[in-house]
């Protein structure tokens, strides 16, 4: 039985994510369905990829992964697809693939049909009927496209100077819990061996990476690595991004909190 998932900016009172699941059930049936995320922020492809990239992983070999985030970014109005990781990606040209595997050489794929009526109806459609069309390792639908030729995004960046690790919020998620731009992998290789702390207003800070939520009292603040690997910032039973006034931003807004790490 096939498996497709979806991941979508529709939200959850549209009937967009059920209108694809009927075409793809009408074109497939029976198979599974999987939803990654419609509660995406619009707009906020760095929210998609962190999101999007934390779960494929974990999806039998073959599935079809569809990428119904921003659509109308590109005036081209191409779609894309790649095979990586044993994994089918079909998304728009708008700098998701390029955040998804950081820059790095991947095959890449254009759809060759036009779509006369470019809206995320006819979209699905494409993406049905090449999937269909590569179930049977048949890639008349699709030619290859160098990356100069696609939409480049590049992950907002971290910077390390004078024993400080600035960092940017990129997610909040259903709890408040606050996940920053930075790994495990990436603080150690900055650390040496040096502890770090994280200062907020009110003279306040966190000095102590945590393994769980409750290694503090409720309504105290801890930071500890996420299942992702990625420093969270977060309260017991409490919501951090209201405590400490995070939000997130957009890729079009450009507004990310900045939170500083200090190495001693």
């Amino acid at each position: 039985m096939q498996t497709f998932t979806l991941t979508s900016d529709f939200g959850l009172q549209s009937h967009a994510a059920a209108s694809v699941k009927g075409k793809i059930l009408s074109a497939f049936s029976p198979c599974n369905i999987i939803d990654v995320s419609h509660s995406i922020t619009p707009y906020n492809l760095q929210q998609a990829v962190y999101i999007f990239k934390n779960a494929y992983i974990h999806f039998p070999i073959d599935t079809f992964h569809f990428i119904l985030n921003d659509l109308y970014a590109d005036k081209g109005q191409k779609l894309l697809y790649v095979y990586e990781n044993n994994q089918h990606i079909f998304c728009a040209d708008n700098g998701f693939l390029t955040l998804l595997f950081d820059n790095k050489p991947i095959q890449l794929f254009r759809l060759i049909d036009k779509i006369e009526e470019y809206n995320y109806l006819q979209i699905a459609d494409l993406f049905i009927l090449n999937a269909g069309l590569l179930t049977h390792q048949n890639k008349s639908g699709i030619a290859n496209i160098d990356v100069n030729e696609i939409v480049v995004k590049h992950h907002n960046n971290r910077y390390y100077r004078h024993n400080t690790l600035e960092t940017k919020v990129l997610y909040i998620d259903i709890y408040g819990n606050v996940i920053l731009n930075v790994t495990q992998q990436q603080i150690e290789e900055v650390a040496q061996g040096r502890s770090f702390k994280i200062l907020f207003m009110r003279n306040e800070e966190i000095n102590t990476v945590s393994k769980h939520y409750n290694d503090v009292a409720e309504g105290n603040k801890l930071c500890l690595f996420n299942t992702t690997g990625h420093l969270e910032i977060a309260v017991n039973k409490g919501h951090a991004a209201s405590l400490f006034g995070f939000q997130g931003g957009n890729d079009r807004s450009l507004f990310y909190n900045n939170i500083k790490l200090f190495f001693e």
